[in-house]
């Protein structure tokens, strides 16, 4: 609001209001700020800020933001970056960091009551497929919105936070088959973490 917004006046002008390209819509900061995680096709990349189509789009029917302009809206996307990853002090949990064992099961204690997380991964083309993600709950476990990151030198968040809408809670020796997932952004030679909002006994 104070740094990135004033930057994006003039992207308003069009972005607020017009059909189709309206990101920045109804034009204010608060509401902006929903909007434009929420837009499709993606205009962020929170996962790589730099990436985001909001600053490599440059010139178009409109101007392309200058470089102090692109400076402040990069620092506000790595500091959302930051907070997902748990950087910015964020209340979360973390697991890891773990090295993937392609067609080798992983698993990582999640320090509640021998609860615990196996990853399967195997080799892909383009980033990490996990073909397999379960957790077994011990003693009995409640966690919430795991966000998978991968632990280059500047970490990347899970560009589509797939499991942000999990929360649940598991009583003593129960199995739970999470699913799959193909983190395209990841690079295979990169140790993962899994970040929690929640992560706690029952």
């Amino acid at each position: 609001m104070q740094s990135a917004w004033p930057q994006l006046a003039t992207c308003a002008g069009c972005h607020g209001k017009q059909p189709a390209i309206d990101f920045l819509a109804p034009g204010t900061a608060e509401g902006a700020y929903e909007t434009i995680f929420d837009f499709q096709p993606p205009v962020l990349d929170v996962g790589a800020p730099s990436a985001s189509l909001l600053l490599t789009m440059g010139k178009h029917t409109g101007p392309a933001l200058g470089p102090d302009q692109s400076a402040a809206v990069l620092a506000w996307l790595t500091a959302e970056r930051d907070e997902k990853v748990g950087i910015g002090g964020g209340a979360e949990f973390r697991v890891g960091p773990f090295m993937p064992a392609h067609n080798t099961a992983v698993t990582l204690d999640l320090g509640i009551g021998g609860a615990t997380l196996t990853v399967v991964t195997e080799p892909s083309e383009g980033g990490v497929y996990a073909k397999r993600i379960t957790l077994t709950s011990g003693s009995g476990i409640k966690l919430a919105h795991p966000l998978f990151v991968s632990r280059p030198a500047d970490p990347i968040v899970d560009e589509i936070d797939r499991f942000a809408d999990l929360d649940l809670s598991l009583e003593a020796g129960r199995t739970l088959e999470l699913g799959s997932a193909w983190f395209l952004s990841f690079a295979t030679t990169d140790y993962l973490a899994i970040h929690f909002k929640t992560l706690e006994a029952p």
